[in-house]
């Protein structure tokens, strides 16, 4: 899947995705790599989700190279897998959106070369899929553009994709294609039905609440 939600990349590829069950426990981050038009992995650097302060860096056999930055007293980014001798900030260290924080390796555990982000909420990670367009030091509203479109069958793009992910992440199995075809639709029917939404198959605004809260 294909994007350009997150900030510092023309687009990127998510890898893994939040929530993800794995033998050794849920995923509690997303992976991803920054691609070019083609699809092709096109830039290393780790940049930072927002602006805030270093609070720890270091290795573990998990994580392997990471950095982790406090934004506010809400919200911290967990940024892990980094090459080796290459984080480039420090403890302490106040940094910008969008400031390279070291480049993607396989540290720790990892079987290739990416980013595992993670997003922390009060404590508790939470998919920074939707997140992706919010300034985290303003406000805790979400300004994510989709939340103003309404998709239905025959929509493509970007925001589908986006959609197709939310609905993987209630449960459905879709390809994250960005075409909005007759099993998404499906798939959108059926969480407005357990949600106690007009099952209509047309995303708009209380669909887009309901999935992203």
């Amino acid at each position: 899947m294909a994007t350009r939600f997150f900030p510092g990349y023309d687009s990127y590829k998510i890898t893994s995705p939040f929530g993800d069950v794995r033998s050794w426990g849920v995923h509690e981050g997303v992976d991803l790599v920054a691609v070019n038009s083609s699809g092709s992995a096109c830039t290393d650097r780790i940049i930072a989700f927002d602006s805030g302060i270093v609070i720890d860096t270091g290795y573990n056999s998990i994580s392997g190279y990471y950095c982790k930055i406090k934004h506010n007293d809400i919200y911290t980014t967990l940024y892990c897998h980094m090459k080796v001798n290459t984080v480039a900030v420090k403890k302490g260290q106040k940094v910008k959106k969008g400031d390279v924080l070291g480049y993607m390796g396989r540290t720790g555990r990892a079987t290739g070369a990416h980013l595992h982000l993670g997003l922390s909420k009060y404590g508790t990670y939470v998919d920074p899929v939707d997140y992706f367009e919010r300034d985290l030091e303003k406000n805790d509203s979400l300004t994510v553009n989709c939340r103003r479109m309404r998709l239905r069958r025959g929509s493509a793009g970007d925001e589908t994709a986006l959609l197709q992910h939310l609905l993987n992440i209630h449960g459905a199995k879709l390809e994250a294609d960005g075409v909005f075809g007759e099993l998404t639709e499906s798939s959108v029917k059926s969480f407005q039905s357990s949600h106690g939404l007009d099952a209509d198959g047309v995303v708009g605004v209380l669909t887009w609440n309901a999935l992203m809260n």
